[in-house]
C-alpha cells in the first residue's frame, strides 16, 4: 500500500469511530456511518498483505470479494443516508435500495463460487482476468456507478433549496460523486475493452484511479460534515463558556451547596444549569448585603465578593430580599448568560486582585 492509501484508511476509521456515537441516534446517521465503515472494512482487504495471506492461508481470493462486498454496502448505505435526508417528512422513495444491494451481493458470491473462489486468475494462476472475472467486475462497478450517481444527483437537487452553509456541503458532495463515477466508470471501460476486444490489452490509468478515489473519500467526508460545523463551534463556545463561570459558581456553591441542581447532560443543559445556580446564589446574598442598583458587571462582581465575605463572617438575615441585582433579561437565557461571563470575569480579577493585597499585608 501507497502513503496515500495509509492516510486513506486512517481517515476512514477516524470517520466511522468520530461518527459512532451520532449513529445510535438516528437513521440518517446510521447510514452515513455504515458507509465509511464499510468502505474502511473494504480498504482493509486492499492491503496486498491481508490479499496475500488470504490467498495464500486459503487459495482463494476471499480478500478481494470481502473488499467488493465491503465497496457495495458503501455505496448502498450512501444512497440510502443520501434518500433519507432529502425526502424530509415524506415516505421513502428508496425501498428497493437493500432488496436490490441483496440481489447484487447474491450476484458476485455466485460469480465468486462459479469461478472456484477466484476472480482475477485464470487457469488457477495469477495472471489475466478471466470472462466469467470480467463480468463479476461489470456487475460490482455497474452498482456502484448507479449508487454513486444517484447520490450525486440527489445531492445537487437538495443544494438548490438548502441553507448556505448546507448548500456547501451538498455541492462538495456532488462532486465527490461525480469524481466516484468517473473512477468507477474508467475502471469499468477498462474491464468491458478487455472482455470484447482482449487483443487491446488496456490497463488502468494509476494516478487517476488514485486521484478519484481521494476525492470522492474526502469530498463526501467534508460536504457531509461541513453542516455541522456550527453545531461544534457551538459546543466549543459552551464549554469556554462553562469554565469561565466556574470561578463564580464555585464561590457561590462552597458557600450555599444546597443551590446545587446535580442534574447531568449535555453541555448546554450544564451551562444553562450553572447560571440558574449562579443567579440563586447571588439571590441568598441578598440577605447579606442589599444588592446595587447599578447592574454593571464590575460593580456586582464587587458587590458578591463582599457579600460572600460577610456570609462566610455568619451575617445576613437568612431571608433574601427577592431583588436580584442585574438587568432584566425578559427570560433571554443567551443574554444573561453573556451578562453573567462578564460578571464571573470581573469576579476573578476581583479575587485576584483581593488575594495579592492580602499576599502584601502578610
Amino acid at each position: 500500500m501507497s502513503v496515500a492509501d495509509w492516510v486513506l484508511l486512517v481517515v476512514l476509521w477516524g470517520i466511522s469511530i468520530w461518527r459512532l456515537p451520532a449513529a445510535l441516534r438516528s437513521y440518517q446517521h446510521r447510514m452515513l456511518w455504515g458507509a465509511f465503515t464499510a468502505l474502511a472494512i473494504s480498504r482493509v482487504f486492499s492491503a496486498n498483505p491481508v490479499v496475500e495471506w488470504t490467498i495464500d492461508l486459503t487459495g482463494r481470493e476471499w480478500a478481494t470479494l470481502l473488499r467488493h462486498l465491503g465497496g457495495l454496502l458503501s455505496a448502498a448505505s450512501l444512497l440510502a443516508f443520501v434518500e433519507a435526508i432529502t425526502r424530509g417528512a415524506g415516505r421513502s422513495r428508496a425501498r428497493w435500495i437493500w432488496p436490490a444491494a441483496a440481489v447484487v451481493v447474491g450476484v458476485l458470491v455466485a460469480l465468486f463460487a462459479i469461478r472456484g473462489g477466484r476472480i482475477y486468475w485464470v487457469a488457477g494462476q495469477p495472471g489475466e482476468t478471466a470472462t466469467a472475472g470480467r463480468i463479476y467486475l461489470l456487475v460490482f462497478d455497474s452498482w456502484l456507478i448507479y449508487c454513486l450517481g444517484m447520490a450525486g444527483v440527489m445531492f445537487a437537487r437538495f443544494s438548490r433549496t438548502a441553507p448556505t452553509l448546507l448548500k456547501v456541503g451538498m455541492v462538495i458532495s456532488a462532486v465527490s460523486m461525480a469524481a466516484g463515477v468517473l473512477n468507477r466508470g474508467h475502471v469499468m471501460v477498462v474491464n468491458l475493452a478487455n472482455l470484447l476486444f482482449p487483443q487491446w490489452g488496456l490497463r488502468e490509468w494509476g494516478l487517476f484511479h488514485g486521484v478519484t478515489i481521494v476525492v470522492t473519500v474526502v469530498g463526501i467526508a467534508l460536504g457531509t460534515s461541513i453542516a455541522g460545523v456550527p453545531a461544534v463551534v457551538g459546543h466549543v463556545r459552551q464549554r469556554a463558556a462553562l469554565r469561565e463561570l466556574r470561578p463564580l459558581w464555585a464561590a457561590l456553591t462552597r458557600q450555599y451547596p444546597d443551590i446545587a441542581l446535580g442534574m447531568a447532560g449535555p453541555v448546554r443543559v450544564r451551562l444553562y444549569r450553572r447560571g440558574i445556580e449562579i443567579r440563586d446564589g447571588m439571590l441568598a446574598l441578598t440577605s447579606v448585603a442589599e444588592p446595587p442598583a447599578d447592574g454593571t458587571p464590575e460593580r456586582v462582581a464587587a458587590w458578591v465578593a463582599e457579600a460572600l465575605e460577610g456570609a462566610a463572617a455568619g451575617a445576613g438575615s437568612g431571608q433574601p430580599s427577592g431583588v436580584v441585582p442585574g438587568p432584566d433579561f425578559h427570560g433571554d437565557m443567551g443574554r444573561e448568560l453573556a451578562w453573567l461571563r462578564q460578571v464571573a470575569a470581573a469576579y476573578k480579577q476581583h479575587s485576584g486582585m483581593s488575594r495579592a493585597r492580602g499576599s502584601r499585608v502578610s
